[in-house]
């Protein structure tokens, strides 16, 4: 009979030991320990029970715990091993039911007679043996991958592991000396007992102690293994003698089937590689993946491998999957290419566009699309008139459903905007879906139709100050929310807008500017001056008869007829230049307007000739136009023709407007002296690659005449 005290001590220390790892059972291995230990225990609580209560516990019920624990004690250790050893993926479903069919037959076979009597016979012991021997191989099993892991450590850190390597050794001996040794009695069980109880303590020490390097140790083939990048080395006759499984998976090719394979088969620029430059070697390749059929983009180093010797004995070829890097690399470089494409189009439509709401629109298109968005709105600050207040209201929208509509242009959606612009110092984006709450923007995009909404400010960075000029307003139903990455292209965009709305709005303040300044030359060139003469001609009138002198009613008063008449004609020169030139409708509809606007209100008989269907491209009219109205200005004002005429004709490959007048005419020889705007006709028609040609003489008129190309 064991020591009842030695058996008590036992089970102390394996519930104590079962109780601290219940503690801390997030540990890797915890489990098997656990494991190892609740065996523990009831195999020493079963021998009490055998040694205080026999009649209650009969000496067959401890023989059958002793076969059920000594098995899954040896179970519990070699599952550690797998833990420990970084191969928790072995116990499965499938392997746990392998290892249970020994520990089961054992049961059946010692309880079903008369097998019992049989196999387990006082005398053979022949399932004894059996039992011993299959959980020797068990304990081996484990002990071989202790070993494994315990040879790859430092020298230094021999002992510091090797204590969960000595203590899975302990099982073992016991294990061999059980087989080996006869007539043990009761000891046998005492020694495999205290055998895997201190087999415990050390895994419980090494796993737990802090003087141990690590937890869950990591050997080199693990590490190998576990790798992404493929690893692949080549011997001194450039021969593949060993990879792993990432390298397997690049090449589509197996360990055993590239085993002994020239490397110039896998990687056919093996050579020039080498060659590239000394140390290492790099570079990328493009593959054709077998399986997913897609193309695989790899980076390729080649190092050098020098034994102790410093004597080179192969290379070590590393193997990197950079598909995703390349693929992100291309998208972003085809969205950078789209946006200088989107950027570039929409200086062109800015250049393109005469009216800023066509801009506007246009731009709004492109925008669409590239976004991947059903609707945009633009919203502009203007000031109000009355109180020089700046407003935020919508000056165009493409895409927002016709119930929408209203509400997107509404005072309220502008207003909160506006004070959204206000609040927003720094002019950041603001991105709302369904669930968003923010405080600034109090409504939802279901209000306005869509599921996401963006709004990018449009704003412009001077040298001091940030100034907004408006909002961009972006929705969509699908796609999901705006990702970062458009937000970003999206507030370039943005800027990119307001730039050119800056730039129109000072180019119309220019122009506006400009203009004003030439009126009130206009005004004081002509009409100011024929204003002043009539002032003179009857303040002189006036003066003679007051002093008595001889005057000629009539030939004053024809006169002061004359500066009248030629004043209300430059008047309504003036007034008509004033009007926004519009040659949407054709050359001959603005030219008969022109002449029924002024020549006809001046006593002038006015005619235009045209031939039926003459087409010019848009740079032609709008040069002819200019050309016609510079001519007509120079009759009304100096020529004292009583008629005009203009002919529009065209040729197979031309279009010629000729402009004839019954005027004073003038000398060719003073042309260049005259001042009449010749040089400003002449110019346009060169620009236009056209030619231009003048003909006068004193007493008998003048004939211009300009042709140009007709439109292809």
């Amino acid at each position: 009979m064991m020591p009842i005290l030695d058996i008590l001590l036992l089970a102390v220390i394996a519930a104590a030991l079962g109780t601290a790892l219940l503690l801390r059972g997030k540990t890797p291995g915890a489990g098997s320990i656990n494991m190892l230990a609740v065996t523990i225990m009831i195999w020493s609580i079963a021998s009490l029970l055998y040694t205080f209560a026999p009649a209650f516990f009969p000496l067959k019920f401890l023989k059958s715990i002793n076969y059920l624990c000594l098995t899954l004690a040896a179970y519990g250790q070699l599952f550690f091993a797998f833990v420990y050893t970084n191969r928790a993926r072995w116990i499965n479903p499938t392997v746990v039911s392998f290892f249970a069919i020994e520990p089961v037959l054992t049961q059946l076979f010692y309880w079903a007679e008369p097998i019992n009597r049989i196999l387990f016979d006082q005398q053979f012991r022949i399932w004894e043996q059996v039992n011993l021997i299959y959980v020797s191989h068990v304990l081996a099993a484990s002990l071989f991958l202790f070993m494994d892991t315990f040879l790859n450590k430092p020298r230094s850190h021999f002992m510091r592991a090797g204590v969960i390597f000595f203590g899975s050794a302990i099982p073992m001996i016991a294990n061999i000396l059980l087989l080996t040794v006869r007539n043990l009695g009761d000891r046998a069980l005492y020694i495999a007992i205290f055998s895997y109880s201190l087999a415990l303590a050390g895994f419980i020490y090494g796993t737990f102690s802090s003087r141990i390097v690590e937890k869950k140790p990591i050997t080199r083939n693990a590490v190998v293994e576990s790798m992404d990048d493929g690893w692949m080395v080549i011997d001194n006759q450039e021969k593949i003698i060993d990879l792993n499984s990432a390298a397997e998976d690049m090449i589509n090719k197996s360990r055993d089937e590239t085993y002994g394979l020239p490397v110039d088969q896998i990687l056919g620029n093996w050579h020039e590689i080498l060659q590239s430059s000394a140390g290492a070697k790099e570079m990328e390749i493009k593959r054709k993946d077998k399986d997913q059929n897609n193309w695989r983009y790899l980076n390729v180093r080649i190092s050098q491998l020098f034994n102790q010797d410093d004597t080179q004995f192969g290379h070590l070829v590393v193997w990197r999957d950079i598909t995703e890097r390349k693929l992100a690399e291309d998208a972003r470089m085809r969205a950078r290419d789209e946006l200088l494409g989107l950027l570039t189009a929409i200086s062109s439509l800015a250049n393109r566009s005469m009216k800023m709401e066509d801009f506007l629109l246009e731009s709004s298109f492109q925008i669409i699309y590239s976004f991947h968005s059903q609707a945009v709105a633009v919203f502009l600050m203007t000031e109000e008139k009355e109180s020089s207040l700046q407003k935020l209201s919508m000056q165009s929208q493409f895409g927002f459903p016709a119930e929408y509509t209203k509400m997107v242009g509404s005072k309220y959606i502008a207003a909160n905007i506006h004070q959204w612009l206000q609040s927003n110092e720094e002019s950041r984006p603001l991105i709302l879906d369904e669930k968003s709450r923010p405080k600034e923007i109090p409504f939802k995009p279901k209000e306005i139709g869509f599921n996401y909404v963006a709004l990018i400010p449009l704003s412009i960075y001077t040298q001091h100050e940030n100034t907004i000029l408006g909002c961009m307003c972006l929705g969509r139903n699908e796609e999901g929310p705006y990702t970062q990455d458009e937000i970003i292209r999206l507030t370039t965009i943005a800027n990119q807008i307001a730039i050119l709305i800056d730039s129109d709005r000072r180019r119309q303040l220019s122009i506006a500017l400009s203009e004003r300044q030439r009126l009130l030359r206009d005004l004081h060139d002509s009409v100011s001056q024929k204003l002043y003469g009539l002032v003179a001609l009857t303040e002189a009138a006036q003066a003679g008869i007051e002093a008595g002198a001889t005057i000629e009613p009539l030939g004053v008063l024809t006169r002061i007829g004359e500066n009248a008449r030629q004043a209300v004609k430059e008047m309504r020169l003036f007034l008509y230049q004033m009007q926004p030139m519009d040659l949407e409708e054709g050359l001959v509809s603005s030219l008969q307007h022109r002449l029924a606007a002024v020549e006809g209100r001046a006593d002038i008989k006015a005619r235009l000739i045209s031939d039926d269907n003459i087409q010019l491209d848009k740079e032609h009219e709008i040069a002819l136009y200019y050309i016609a109205q510079e001519a007509l200005n120079n009759i009304l004002r100096h020529a004292h023709a009583k008629n005009v005429t203009l002919n529009l004709k065209k040729n197979r490959q031309n279009v010629l407007l000729e402009i004839t007048d019954d005027g004073q005419g003038f000398s060719m020889k003073k042309i260049d002296n005259s001042g009449l705007g010749l040089r400003n006709m002449r110019e346009r028609a060169e620009q236009a690659n056209g030619k231009f040609k003048i003909t006068s003489k004193v007493g008998a008129g003048t004939k211009i005449m300009v042709t140009v190309a007709r439109k292809s």
